[in-house]
């Protein structure tokens, strides 16, 4: 029995991928089943149903438990990876959400994908380096990675399961296809590299960009970026979460006033940076930050002095990257006048923070007025409460 597995972003990239592994394991095998899993009972399942020798594994979401089971193996797992504004594109054109939604499942793929970077054995097959490589290269370049050695004839068969037109005279290597050119043919989503799909708001890639970007490379071992989740990602409590888009009215009584966005993390320890501007007098009003998944992951209180530009900050730590995180910013007394003008948080992993700490008032720089003390707690005896 033979086990085949591919990681990858929903995308052209992953799709030629599981096609050609397909065409191998035909070679080989004759028949193989091709399995969507995200858990590991699923995986577990698949394996016990199994009706053939081989078996493809895909998966877009894998979770914790699946990932920590595949990382045990010292077998080569193939990682299919893309521009993800190209990514983007592909998932919108397909299921033909082009909304926040969009912006999320992108997020839990990146997200959840990054859990398995440290495997000794990943062959990451990355879009922008493969579009101009002739597929025959990158067949080889599968076989001998999984330690497969197909016949002439068997390559021949491959090659023209993935589009290649050996019809006529004697094939030779001019008529093999590139991988954008194969992709083109066998995807019927396909979308040219940079193609910007008229369907996605200017407002919502934007949005993407902010999010979704500074992860294109956490699959890869390379840094993870800072990530910025801007205003308008956020739900407005009062108004049955509708988006925001002006200012935050703080007037009325003590209520949690902003919640979202339900993006998703890489695993590890993250500082999140609040950045607001309150533009009316609140009168000692205090402010209370909670982080969540399915649990408290931080909280802190603050108290800002006077009218004008703040920043605060916490840590936490993301063990499960499958669930989303959500912010909620609650008043802590009721509230004759007052708003906030700017809302938005920053996400630095641990591994880009300068060697300075913040202090616990929050301030990282000199022309951002001063917190009261904050008091910060990582308590997860705290049941979450409920964004009314």
């Amino acid at each position: 029995m033979t086990l085949f597995v591919a990681f990858g972003l929903p995308g052209t990239m992953l799709s030629w991928g599981i096609a050609a592994l397909k065409a191998i394991a035909s070679e080989v095998y004759g028949d193989c089943n091709t399995v969507k899993v995200e858990t590991l009972p699923q995986l577990q399942d698949a394996w016990r149903n199994r009706t053939s020798e081989a078996m493809i594994i895909t998966s877009h979401y894998p979770d914790r438990e699946l990932c920590a089971f595949l990382m045990r193996s010292k077998a080569p797992y193939l990682v299919f990876t893309e521009n993800v504004m190209d990514a983007l594109n592909w998932l919108a054109k397909t299921t033909g959400t082009t909304d926040i939604p969009l912006v999320r499942a992108m997020s839990a793929s990146l997200a959840c994908i990054s859990q398995i970077r440290t495997h000794p054995s990943i062959l990451a097959v990355q879009r922008q380096k493969m579009s101009s490589v002739q597929i025959h290269r990158i067949l080889g370049h599968f076989c001998r990675t999984l330690g497969i050695n197909l016949s002439k004839e068997g390559i021949i068969r491959c090659l023209e399961k993935l589009g290649t037109d050996f019809s006529g005279p004697a094939p030779d290597l001019s008529r093999i296809p590139t991988f954008e050119a194969s992709a083109k043919k066998l995807d019927p989503h396909y979308l040219t590299p940079g193609t910007e799909l008229k369907a996605i708001s200017p407002e919502i890639r934007a949005i993407a960009l902010d999010v979704l970007k500074p992860l294109d490379g956490s699959i890869m071992r390379t840094p993870i970026t800072n990530v910025t989740w801007p205003l308008q990602t956020f739900l407005l409590a009062d108004k049955a979460g509708a988006n925001i888009v002006s200012e935050i009215e703080l007037v009325g009584r003590a209520r949690c006033v902003i919640y979202g966005p339900y993006f998703h993390l890489p695993p590890g320890e993250w500082t999140a940076r609040f950045s607001m501007r309150i533009d009316n007098e609140i009168y000692g009003q205090i402010f209370t930050i909670e982080i969540h998944n399915s649990e408290l992951l931080s909280k802190i209180r603050i108290r800002p002095s006077q009218t004008g530009s703040f920043v605060a900050q916490a840590q936490f730590q993301i063990e499960r990257a499958k669930e989303p995180i959500e912010v909620r910013l609650f008043t802590e007394s009721g509230a004759i006048e007052g708003s906030i003008a700017h809302w938005s948080v920053e996400l630095i992993p641990e591994e880009s923070l300068p060697a300075q700490r913040f202090d616990d008032t929050g301030n990282d720089a000199e022309n951002e007025r001063a917190l009261a003390p904050s008091e910060r707690s990582k308590s997860k005896e705290n049941q979450p409460a409920n964004a009314q």
